[in-house]
Parts: C-alpha cells; sequence; structure tokens
C-alpha cells in the first residue's frame, strides 16, 4: 500500500506535470495555427481583391458594365470565391454568386464602410443572400482618388474551418502518440526509480524498528546506490555505537544490581531516573511504584526528603543516618550529592543508602565489650592494689590480718588470671574458622562423664548431684577438647545458679532421620527472664550483676560455649520461664 501510494505521488504528479505542459503546447500550437491559419485565408483575399481591382474593366475612368458583366460571369465559374462589385452608394453593380439586380444596398455593410474610409476593410458574417457564415474582404477601387467602386472577395467560413479542422486532427494525432509515448517512459522511469526507493523505505523501517544486522541492497540507479551505501554505513556505526551503549547499560545496571548500597537517582524535579535493587530492599518499595514517579510520592521517611532538600540547598554532600522499619529494624546511612554532566550542570541529586546495622552494633558490642573488660578487671586490680597498699602501711605487722589480705590478694589474682584465661581462649575460638578445626567420631558419653567430674567438687559444694542419660554407642562428630570445655561451661553454670540441694540433669539424644545429636543441660533455679535470652550469650552479659559476682565467674563462659559450638556447625539455645529452672540446648550435626 505504502509503494502503491509513493508510486502515485511520485507518477501522479509527473502526469499532472506532463499534462498541463503538453495541453499548454497543444492549445498555444492551436490557437498559433488558426490565427496563422486565418491570417493567410485573408492575405489570399486580400490578393484576390487587388487582382480582381486591377482587372476591372473600364472606359473613360470608370466601370464599364458591359465588360465587367462578362467578367464576373467568368468569376462566377472560378472555385468557391465570390466576387462583388460595389458602386460607392452602396448599389450592388455585379455579383459572381447572385443577381445583382435582386440585393438590396450594401452601404451598410461594415466591410464596404471600412473600406471606403480606409482602402480596405474585412469582417466574418452571415450572408442573407447565400444562407452561410462568410468571410467578407473588401478593396476600393481605385485605393487611392476618387472612389469608382468597391470591390468585395468572400468565401465560406465552413471552407477554412474544413482546412483548419483537418489541421487539428493531424495535430491531436500527434499529441496522442507524443503523449503516449511519454506516458510509457515516464511510467518506466517511475517504475525504476520508485521501486528501489521503495525498497529503501522499507529497509529503513526495519532498521528504524531495530533490526539493526539488516542492509539495503544496492539499486541499479546510481545515486540511489549512492545513498544506499551511505545508509549502510550509517547503520554499522549506529549498530556499533548501540552495542557499546548497550554494554555499557548493562554492566552498569550489573554493578548497580550487585551493589550492597542503595543507590538513587533523581532529576531536578524529584523524579526517580533510576534506582538499584538494593535501594528498593532497603525502603522496602516495589520497582513498579519506584522508577519515574516523584520521589515524595514514593518514599515515606521524611529524613530522606530533607536531605535531599538539604543537598540542593547547600550544594555540598550531605551526610545523616535514619532507622527504618522493614524486615526487621534497620539503621540507614544516607549520603546525598549533585549529579552533574560533563559541563558541570546539575542534572538531579546522587543518594547513596548503606545498611550500617551491624557495624553500629559491632561499634555497640566493642564498646560494651571495653567497658565490661575494664570494669571486671577493674575490681580484682583495685582489691589487688589495696590491700597490698594495706599490707605496705603496716598490716603487715600483724601475721593475721596480712595473711587474710594476702588470701584476699590470691583469691583476686585468679580470678583476674580467669578472665584473662577467658579472654584468650574467647579470641583463638573466633579465629579458628579460618583454619579446619580437626574432628573425630568420638563417643558423646564419654565426653560428657569427663566433664561432669570436673564440675564434681563444685558440685558437691553446693549440696549438687548432677545426673547423666546418654544412650551408650551415640556418637558425634567433635572435638573432645573443645566439647568438653563447653559442657563444662554449662554445668558449670548450672551449679551456680540453681538452687543448692537440688539436681542438674544432662540428656542427650539423636534426631530420628540420625542428622542431629542434642545435649541438653537444665537445672531447677530461679529461671531467666524472657527479655534476657536473646543476650544472653553476649560477653560479659550478666543476668543479675550482683549475685553474679557474689557466686564468681568472668561473663565470658555462654560466649565461650557459643564460639565451640558454632566452630563445629550446631547452634545452642536456651528456654527458661521463671522460678522454673533453665535449660541449655546444643546441636550438633551427626
Amino acid at each position: 500500500m505504502k509503494t502503491r501510494a509513493l508510486f502515485w505521488q511520485f507518477f501522479g504528479t509527473h502526469i499532472l506535470i506532463l499534462f498541463a505542459a503538453v495541453g499548454f503546447v497543444a492549445f498555444y500550437t492551436w490557437h498559433s495555427s488558426r490565427t496563422a491559419f486565418h491570417r493567410e485565408w485573408v492575405r489570399e483575399l486580400e490578393m484576390q481583391a487587388r487582382l480582381a481591382a486591377a482587372l476591372l474593366p473600364q472606359a473613360d475612368g470608370s466601370v464599364d458594365e458591359a465588360a465587367t458583366r462578362r467578367f464576373f460571369e467568368r468569376l462566377g465559374q472560378i472555385g468557391e470565391h465570390r466576387v462583388t462589385l460595389i458602386l460607392p452608394d452602396g448599389k450592388v453593380l455585379m455579383d459572381s454568386g447572385a443577381d445583382a439586380r435582386r440585393m438590396e444596398p450594401h452601404n451598410d455593410r461594415p466591410e464596404v464602410i471600412e473600406a471606403l474610409k480606409t482602402g480596405q476593410g474585412q469582417s466574418q458574417r452571415y450572408s442573407a443572400s447565400l444562407g452561410k457564415q462568410m468571410l467578407y474582404l473588401a478593396q476600393r477601387v481605385p485605393r487611392e482618388g476618387t472612389v469608382q467602386a468597391v470591390v468585395r472577395v468572400s468565401v465560406p467560413v465552413h471552407t477554412l474551418t474544413r482546412e483548419m479542422d483537418a489541421a487539428d486532427r493531424i495535430l491531436m494525432v500527434l499529441l496522442a502518440v507524443v503523449l503516449g509515448a511519454t506516458l510509457l517512459l515516464s511510467y518506466a522511469a517511475a517504475r525504476r526509480i520508485i521501486g528501489p526507493v521503495s525498497e529503501l523505505q522499507k529497509g529503513l523501517t526495519r532498521i528504524g524498528n531495530g533490526e539493526w544486522s539488516y542492509r539495503l541492497e544496492i539499486p541499479p540507479v546510481p545515486h540511489l546506490a549512492a545513498l544506499a551505501r551511505s545508509i549502510n554505513q550509517t547503520a554499522d556505526r549506529l549498530h556499533k555505537y548501540i552495542q557499546e551503549l548497550d554494554e555499557e547499560r548493562n554492566l552498569r545496571t550489573l554493578i548497580l544490581s550487585n551493589m550492597t548500597r542503595g543507590v538513587i537517582a533523581i532529576d531536578n524535579g524529584h523524579a526517580i531516573m533510576d534506582i538499584n535493587d538494593s535501594a528498593l530492599r532497603l525502603l522496602d518499595l516495589s520497582p513498579p511504584a519506584a522508577e519515574g514517579e516523584r520521589i515524595g510520592e514514593v518514599v515515606r521517611y521524611p529524613e530522606l526528603l530533607l536531605l535531599i532538600d538539604e543537598s540542593e540547598r547547600a550544594g555540598v554532600p550531605v551526610e545523616k543516618e535514619m532507622t527504618v522499619d522493614g524486615a526487621g529494624e534497620m539503621l540507614l546511612n544516607m549520603r546525598a550529592t549533585a549529579l552533574n554532566d560533563r559541563e558541570g550542570q546539575r542534572l538531579g541529586t546522587l543518594v547513596v543508602l548503606s545498611d550500617v546495622t551491624l557495624l553500629r552494633r559491632l561499634e555497640t558490642v566493642r564498646q560494651d565489650f571495653v567497658a565490661n573488660v575494664s570494669h571486671e578487671l577493674r575490681t580484682p586490680v583495685t582489691s589487688i592494689k589495696g590491700f597490698a597498699e594495706a599490707l605496705l602501711d603496716g598490716a603487715v605487722q600483724d601475721p593475721a590480718t596480712a595473711d587474710r589480705f594476702l588470701k584476699i590478694i590470691v583469691r583476686q589474682a585468679g580470678q583476674l588470671e580467669s578472665i584473662i584465661r577467658d579472654l584468650l581462649e574467647l579470641s583463638r575460638l573466633e579465629q579458628n574458622p579460618a583454619h579446619p578445626l580437626e574432628r573425630h567420631e568420638t563417643p558423646v558419653a564419654g565426653v560428657l562423664k569427663s566433664a561432669i567430674e570436673l564440675c564434681q567438687s563444685h558440685a558437691e559444694g553446693r549440696q549438687v548431684k548432677v545426673f547423666l542419660s546418654c544412650p551408650e554407642g551415640l556418637t558425634a562428630l567433635m572435638h573432645a577438647g573443645l566439647m568438653e570445655q563447653a559442657v563444662v561451661n554449662l554445668i558449670d553454670n548450672a551449679i551456680k545458679y540453681g538452687a543448692v540441694g537440688e539436681s542438674v540433669q544432662v540428656d542427650v539424644g539423636a534426631d530420628k532421620d540420625g542428622s542431629c545429636v542434642w545435649i541438653t543441660v537444665r537445672d531447677y533455679g530461679q529461671g531467666i527472664e524472657h527479655k534476657h535470652l536473646e543476650r544472653l550469650f553476649e560477653r560479659f552479659y550478666r543476668v543479675d550483676k550482683g549475685r553474679s559476682r557474689e557466686v564468681g565467674g568472668t561473663g565470658l563462659g555462654l560466649a565461650i560455649v557459643k564460639h565451640i559450638v558454632l566452630i563445629h556447625g550446631g547452634t545452642v539455645g536456651v528456654a527458661s520461664e521463671p522460678g522454673k529452672g533453665a535449660t541449655f540446648t546444643i546441636r550438633l550435626p551427626a
């Protein structure tokens, strides 16, 4: 359809121009030929009138009527020309085509009037005597001097038109032949040009629709061939540039998608230009509801919007932190900076979001750890320093007092040694994941019995009995020494914080599918409130600080248990209710 429309746009216009040109030439030729033909007839009539006037018989300077009548009779026998002799008063003296005696005076005829005035006159009108259209030419005799008569020569108009019509027919035939040949040649030329042009148009449409590998065929028309080559070269360059842009865009998208930090680019109107997956996740947004919309309609955090406004006002990078509520409470670090083009003109704002929840938590843990270590070390160091100064001040002179002070110094030094030992052990366990742990298939019962024996003296001191329930032959892949230390810490805590005279129950079992071995240590003490359970395995965390210092301990035992179990690929947990004791469970992969 497009090809046909293009063809008729080209060929139709050509036809219109051709018909207009040929029509103008034909009309001009027709009009010129008729004018020339009419002029030739007038000239011929003029020559005949002069000839007739020259041959007109005369006698004594006047017209000889007898000789003139014979002369006109002979003229009436020659051709279609009609010759009339008219006297100055208008009387028709002789006529070669009619009886002059019956003809009315001709002094009112326009050609006669003009001839009498100027010597010659002509007109084309209807002849009442002949009943047809005639062309008249009148000649005064003589042309100079006294008028003797007027010789008028006429010819029927149909004689002229008959010859002109024949010439017109010949002209029309020639015009038809020329026009037909021209139309055929124009049609062939149009087909030769429009065909390649249509193919060029189709090819450009395919290239414009994204078929960058498509190339135009080279048409036979030289100029169109050069155009097709230029288009193909341009398509090659465009294809290369678009591939480079696609690769750059894909690389940018890949980088943004795999960034752990969120990135948001907005324009000066605060419409989102680009946003990566991390930003969607951190702000809990969905992709259809983000790109192309205004940031204020998508983000529900006023801190972020205020940060963007402040960045636009200040013109320098601005950084703040805010808390967001998504799957869990997160602390986000937000940094807004200007997004400029190569000329330095600001196109919008670039916002980078970083999840600093873990970092801030680690900073808090570090600060708490330093504070706790300082606090735990300060107590024994203060005691040792105080009693040593007392001894130096003279207390050493009293043997009983000196003995009591030295025992306190030794006990506090032992506490200090325990804290340092546990810290070193915890540091060693934290570094252990970098090195493979040597584990072996070990009977669980043997490890637990050794742990109970190590805690036996402590249990007897608090009148606590430790019971063990473990199937014989049950084994687990473990490091026997480390696992024994973990169980010792749990049993020691159960004895320490359990009720005096109560029991501690140690149970061992395995899942039905044999994939996991579990160890539980249960006491029947006062239990632990629920709010403390999540932080129970943190360093130096104490449920009751006063009682913890009273019963002793470094506050690192459960943290050591946690790290020992983690490097075994297992888990440790606690379940407790106030007044019903606590149960610690270690789960190890079998």
